[in-house]
């Protein structure tokens, strides 16, 4: 099953300008831009698009090159410590102490290009190109074959199994248009943290980072011995012998090493029930979990853990299973879930970003995950205070 590659960069239409405010006073420099087709709201200079105008939309998330049309995106003025941008070059949630009449900061989501800027940038029709690759857009994540990964110390491994997708939720602002209201939606909290899978499918085991399977066991140097006779005589004659010494050991990656207990657990489950394929995905958050290095992450100062999230049909590729086999699954393990937030019924999207952010008012967290009662339908909505504070 292979996974798609998504497209960070979009071809989309200015739906709406809309004024902002200090205080009573209309801002004479920048407007707020709604565009057609994502939920992004985005601050640009005033009268820079007009309405119906094509512009070129790059999600947040994704990282700029240092290149001479994001030049003002990295060094404001000349300035890069008035950067726009969080590390690496990340798009941000960015605050501004605007509003748009009802006294309320707000913040821009993504970013926006004139369309004709983009065509004289890469001297030609945008139709027929791939612009995430044109304009170098990436998307930056901590290598994981190195000694340490978003804080973790990891042994590498080799390429999860191909039937358990990768999980990585959607921005809802991508799905606003495909959700009809009234829908009953959970939500749980998104933790900053790590995303791990632990799985059984028939009589095999194993533990996954979002990218790598992890092995269980690992053959550890422990030492160097001196080279036998046979083993000189046959370096001369080019022979390079391999004198270290290993230990045969259990993983002492971070991912195994918070996740084999669960493991285990999951391994006693699935035999005494006879379920012959079960993948759980969590994640791994903490003091020894760095996450997106946030220093506001609530969990940061907490002893290292996994809250778990979903749980997937594997006797075939990984499918999802609903939310009360998930709470039922949770149940029998004695696993703590992702702490609950909601089960509402929204009649719109106003009241379902009211309710998270009446949720992000008393609680600083990376964002709410929601998703319908089958759990065919799920989406991240992100806090965009702690996100314009990475």
């Amino acid at each position: 099953m292979e996974e798609q590659v998504k497209q960070a960069v979009h071809i989309y239409t200015v739906k709406a300008k809309i004024p902002l405010f200090k205080g009573e006073e209309q801002a004479n420099s920048i407007e707020y831009i709604e565009l057609e087709e994502v939920g992004n709201r985005i601050v640009a200079a005033k009268d820079l698009h007009t309405i119906g105008d094509k512009v070129v939309f790059i999600e947040p998330d994704y990282s700029l090159p240092d290149t001479p049309i994001f030049d003002n995106f990295h060094r404001p003025y000349g300035d890069p410590k008035k950067s726009l941008l969080g590390s690496n070059g990340r798009i941000k949630a960015k605050k501004f102490t605007l509003h748009t009449g009802d006294g309320m900061p707000i913040y821009s989501y993504g970013i926006i290009l004139p369309y004709h800027e983009v065509t004289d940038f890469v001297k030609g029709s945008l139709t027929d190109k791939n612009l995430t690759e044109v304009l170098g857009i990436f998307k930056y994540e901590e290598p994981e074959d190195g000694p340490k990964s978003h804080g973790l110390k990891v042994n590498g491994g080799s390429r999860k199994p191909s039937d358990l997708y990768k999980t990585d939720e959607e921005d809802i602002n991508n799905l606003w248009k495909s959700i009809k209201f009234p829908i009953q939606l959970t939500g749980r909290v998104k933790e900053d943290g790590s995303s791990i899978t632990i799985w059984y499918k028939n009589n095999n085991y194993g533990v996954c980072s979002r990218e790598m399977s992890k092995p269980l066991i690992i053959n550890k140097v422990v030492g160097h011995r001196k080279a036998t006779l046979w083993e000189h005589i046959k370096s001369w004659f080019g022979y390079i012998p391999d004198l270290r010494i290993y230990h045969t050991q259990e993983n002492d990656d971070m991912f195994v090493k918070h996740g084999k207990p669960y493991l285990d657990k999951l391994v006693e489950y699935c035999k005494a029930n006879n379920i012959y394929g079960i993948a759980l995905r969590g994640e791994l958050r903490g003091s020894g979990a760095k996450g997106s290095g946030n220093k506001n992450n609530p969990a940061s100062k907490l002893p290292t853990d996994i809250r778990w999230y979903g749980v997937d049909d594997y006797t075939q590729d990984a499918k999802k299973k609903n939310e009360n086999e998930f709470n039922h699954v949770m149940e029998q393990l004695n696993f703590a879930p992702c702490e609950h937030v909601f089960t509402e019924t929204f009649t719109s999207r106003e009241h379902l970003e009211s309710r998270c952010n009446e949720y992000f008012s008393s609680y600083l967290c990376e964002g709410v995950v929601v998703r319908n009662f089958d759990h065919s339908f799920s989406a991240k909505i992100m806090n965009m205070d702690y996100d314009a504070k990475k």
